[in-house]
């Protein structure tokens, strides 16, 4: 008897994952890839092979059933292979490249391109790359300085064919602790190129469209505020950071919202949110809501150039949204694992993105906290304490963020947060009105600036808050960076203690029900 309840207890903790196959398969592929990409081919073995072992015992035992055991451990080391495979081929690219030899390098621009103290910079990335003795076909990415006396525009998604010398990214006099560099070299930039000629080629990208786009809602945003707010704004709607000085950046970094400088999932879920209920309103369908709202996230990632985090939204918005327009019920593990396989199966070299782990710790932090938040705001008897305890559930889910952000902030900024909880729910609402309404302001260049009042009050506030919150000597605190396998630990432990809770929570639950 205490065996079978021991079997039938344990069954239950593996109940979520046996439901979900697919979430099971994108899971252990991003697993694999993201150890293939940190870590030395050998501890990255020895663990597929300890995982492969648990994975059989648990399907001896009847805890896993025998299709999840198997769509684990093959989606775990075809990652792996994955990320190892990339980490090898970056690592030679790296090694082998040319240094301060001219080149000809042939490819497509995939970044906004920014005009920054006379020059446009990009980054390229090549279809081909002729030296002196080799044509070298690989893929490869690079960082591009065009100065302006050589081209009048470039969009993002032209092909370009471009004449310079390659260099290496090093610490420069404006960035003596090559920070710069390093940031280069996460994003999988090889070489920095400073051409001396350069020619547009046919056929362009569609992206080009959405560039030329973005720029004419830049232009219009600017003309109803061309002010400080008007910076704030143009960098948080669509993405344009140009005119924000160091102070604003660092008042950002200090109150952990920087975030909300790069069109993100923050941005996209806001945008979601006011479609459907305006389409609500209206008295749309579901089905119909919920295909507007596909088209606006898709139109907002095209000309917010906010790269992979953007794109990351949409796609996880079009899950969640397209389940909703199917008639099919949501599942927020699912649509994170399948939004991160697609991205990575594409582009392996996102894992290394900041940006990309950023994104899916925070998002499945939320969602392996989703459970017991949930039982906070709902769980008062009292309709006078609900209010109270949504707050409080809010209030919980800010700091698991928070904590949940600590060891990649102090990997990548060398700093920690600690007012990052109150900035994030002081600043939520101004944001929503200013992605929102700044969005409607950049599509109406005949909008009476009367109108556009809450737009720069929204501006004012965030900038004042994060302004006041960046003021206490303890807003953020100094941390050294941590090593990989302590980061690994942390989240192991993090993300154990949340499941744990969100299961106990689930527990409860069902016994109320019975």
């Amino acid at each position: 008897m205490q065996s079978a309840a021991f079997e039938k207890r344990w069954r239950k903790r593996f109940q979520a994952v046996n439901g979900r196959p697919l979430a099971t398969f994108c899971g252990g592929y991003l697993a694999g890839a993201a150890a293939g990409v940190t870590f030395s081919p050998l501890p990255v073995i020895q663990g597929c092979l300890l995982l492969t072992a648990g994975g059989w015992l648990l399907q001896r035992y009847r805890l896993l059933s025998a299709t999840t055991a198997l769509l684990s451990v093959l989606a775990l080391w075809l990652g792996a292979t994955q990320g190892i495979r990339y980490a090898y081929r970056d690592d030679l690219l790296w090694r082998t490249l040319p240094r301060d030899e001219v080149v000809a390098a042939t490819g497509v621009v995939t970044t906004e391109p920014t005009r920054k103290a006379g020059t446009w910079r990009f980054v390229l990335r090549t279809e081909s790359l002729v030296t002196a003795h080799r044509t070298i076909r690989t893929p490869v990415r690079l960082w591009v300085h065009v100065p302006e006396t050589l081209v009048d525009n470039v969009f993002a998604g032209e092909r370009v064919h471009l004449e310079g010398r390659l260099r290496m990214p090093s610490a420069t006099p404006t960035d003596p602790d090559a920070s710069f560099a390093r940031y280069l070299r996460r994003q999988g930039i090889s070489r920095t190129l400073r051409p001396y000629r350069i020619q547009h080629l046919p056929q362009p990208h569609w992206s080009v469209l959405f560039s030329r786009l973005r720029r004419m809602l830049i232009r219009n945003l600017r003309l109803h505020l061309p002010t400080r707010e008007g910076h704030i704004a143009a960098a948080i709607v669509l993405n344009d950071r140009v005119k924000l000085d160091d102070a604003i950046r660092e008042n950002f970094r200090r109150t952990g919202t920087v975030h909300i400088l790069s069109p993100s999932g923050t941005h996209v879920s806001m945008l979601a949110i006011a479609v459907w209920a305006i389409c609500r309103f209206a008295n749309l369908s579901r089905k119909a809501s919920a295909l507007a709202v596909i088209l606006v996230i898709w139109l907002f990632a095209g000309v917010a150039a906010g790269g992979d985090p953007s794109l990351r939204a949409a796609i996880m918005g079009t899950l969640i949204a397209g389940a909703t327009a199917l008639q099919r019920e949501g599942d927020l593990p699912t649509s994170l694992a399948l939004a991160g396989f697609l991205i990575v199966l594409s582009d392996t070299g996102a894992l290394r993105d900041p940006s990309f782990q950023f994104s899916f710790t925070l998002v499945a932090a939320i969602v392996a906290s989703a459970g017991w938040t949930g039982a906070i705001a709902t769980g008062a008897a009292s309709d006078r304490l609900r209010p109270l305890r949504a707050i409080l559930a809010v209030v919980c889910l800010s700091v698991i963020c928070t904590l949940a952000s600590a060891p990649l902030t102090a990997l990548y900024y060398g700093q920690m947060s600690l007012i990052a909880p109150i900035a994030n729910l002081v600043i939520a609402m101004p944001v929503q009105v200013l992605t929102c309404a700044g969005l409607v302001a950049a599509c109406l260049p005949w909008l009476p600036d009367l109108l556009c009042a809450p737009i720069a009050l929204s501006a004012w506030t965030v900038d004042k808050s994060v302004r006041l919150l960046a003021l206490p000597a303890w807003a953020s605190m100094a941390l050294p960076a941590p090593s990989r396998w302590s980061i690994a630990a942390f989240y192991t432990l993090f993300f154990t203690v949340l499941l744990t809770l969100n299961m106990r929570a689930a527990q409860r639950k069902r016994e109320v029900r019975q």
